[in-house]
């Protein structure tokens, strides 16, 4: 019990007491070997003066290093006992419990370092997210993690955050899908090489804060410090001010995004395939390509033949209808469709008018 009590009390202070991983089993070694030591020399004493065999020596001392103590075997010598109480009642049990003791605060260290960014993940072909937004940052990377390991495409890849904004650890919620955290600035001398950025399938820029249009200035920085890397993964970076998306594209992002907090599946998609994030993004600006509905009787065209209709007399490109069941969108290509209404994606400075739409799926072939 008292052997037990002082293993709780070194594993609550061990908090307290933090030591490197290397370090910690250098003391656990150390400690084992003088541990080994004794336990040679007391084998060796109760041959010698208990006459007993190697086994029954070996099986004395180990039953009395861990006080098991089963009384099957004992010393009866006066050499003997005098031996097993300098040997083993003076160290050996003592020793023992240290090394106990120092495991259990090895392993207590080892998952708070994991747990903390404090450790070093030997990972490679991984998605990198580096720095993290500061309001709601845990709602918007709980998204985007789920986004992305509900992709196909993605679903293999781990997933490992460099932020310095969780100095008590992740959120349960990105620990249970998986996600590791590493400590630190990317400007920091180093920290690059310890999340194996060359390695990384994929790097992801974020934005320190959107609304700040220096964020940019760091995201250019921590691009500066990518091109000194012989980089193999696809690099987006998140940009607020369209002046300096060139100088980004420069600096070697691959791809440049709007952060769109609300909207991670955006980044997803960059991720997925590759410039389908810029066609998105259009349909964010107010002069970009937008949808727009058209009320017009659809009764039994074929979709490829209205689609075909739409795109040839250039008035934009039709993504769905309202039918009876409500909003069908990229519908069959051999799909009769009845509807009232008509999606059409338009360019902000040509837009039909619905007359005309109308006139467009009425005229026959």
């Amino acid at each position: 019990m008292r052997l037990k009590t002082s293993l709780l009390r070194r594993h609550r202070d061990s908090r307290l007491n933090f030591l490197l991983p290397a370090e910690r089993r250098s003391k656990i070694l150390r400690l084992g070997f003088i541990l080994l030591g004794l336990a040679v020399i007391h084998v060796a004493a109760m041959v010698y003066f208990e006459a007993l065999s190697i086994w029954d020596a070996i099986w004395l001392t180990m039953t009395t290093m861990t006080t098991v103590g089963y009384g099957d075997l004992s010393p009866v010598t006066h050499g003997g006992r005098l031996t097993t109480m300098i040997i083993m009642y003076g160290f050996g049990i003592f020793l023992l419990a240290q090394i106990a003791g120092e495991w259990i605060d090895y392993r207590f260290d080892r998952y708070e370092r994991k747990r903390k960014g404090l450790w070093t993940w030997n990972m490679n072909n991984h998605i990198l997210i580096i720095n993290t937004p500061g309001t709601n940052g845990d709602r918007y990377l709980q998204i985007l993690t789920e986004q992305i390991l509900d992709s196909q495409t993605l679903s293999d890849h781990s997933i490992q955050i460099l932020s310095g904004n969780f100095p008590d650890g992740l959120p349960n919620n990105l620990l249970e899908q998986g996600v590791v955290l590493h400590q630190g600035a990317p400007e920091s001398a180093g920290v690059l090489d310890q999340v194996n950025v060359e390695e990384a399938a994929y790097v992801i820029v974020l934005a320190t804060d959107t609304v700040d249009h220096r964020s940019d200035s760091v995201t250019l920085d921590i691009l500066d410090r990518l091109k000194q890397y012989d980089l193999k993964g696809y690099v987006i970076a998140e940009c607020l001010q369209d002046e300096n998306r060139q100088r980004l594209r420069e600096h070697g992002a691959n791809a440049v995004i709007r952060p769109v907090r609300a909207y991670p599946e955006l980044l997803v998609r960059a991720l997925v395939a590759p410039g389908s994030e810029a066609i998105l993004e259009d349909l964010f600006k107010n002069e970009g390509v937008h949808s727009r509905r058209y009320n017009v009787e659809l009764n039994g065209q074929l979709w490829k033949e209205i689609a075909v209709k739409i795109v040839s007399e250039g008035l934009g490109t039709a993504v769905g209808y309202l039918g009876e069941n409500g909003i069908v969108t990229n519908p069959q290509s051999d799909e009769q469709v009845f509807g009232s209404a008509l999606f059409i994606l338009v360019c902000h400075d040509r837009v039909p008018e619905e007359k005309v739409v109308s006139q467009v799926l009425t005229q026959s072939d």
